[in-house]
């Protein structure tokens, strides 16, 4: 066990020793300067390319396929649409709740108290 740890620093030592005499990479001095530029010319051509072609979003697929469905069917509804009188319908309604609710075994208040 020992060995191998001799052995494993040996070999550590020996390659920092390699990186140590490797000389030094000299670039251009405006290197950098071009490689940044670059660099911003592909994310605008990127970012154009993947919002029109690529870019796919399933949230906003289905935001719009929500909307196309409720906008179709909002004009089934408007007009596809009988005219109806509003007038007999909620004539017919109330008639229908008072029928229902209005006995004395379902009214809150005691009548005879309200008659006084």
């Amino acid at each position: 066990m020992n060995r191998s740890t001799e052995q494993r620093n040996a070999e550590v030592e020996k390659t920092l020793r390699i990186l140590d005499d490797m000389p030094r990479l000299e670039v251009h001095h405006l290197f950098r300067a071009h490689l940044m530029q670059r660099i911003d010319s592909l994310e605008r051509t990127n970012t154009l390319a993947v919002a029109f072609a690529g870019g796919f979003n399933p949230r906003l697929a289905f935001m719009g396929l929500l909307l196309i469905l409720n906008i179709a069917s909002a004009m089934l509804f408007f007009l596809h649409e009988t005219p109806q009188s509003t007038v007999g319908v909620s004539s017919g309604l109330a008639e229908s709740l008072s029928e229902d609710y209005g006995g004395p075994a379902l009214s809150y208040y005691d009548q005879s108290a309200a008659d006084r």
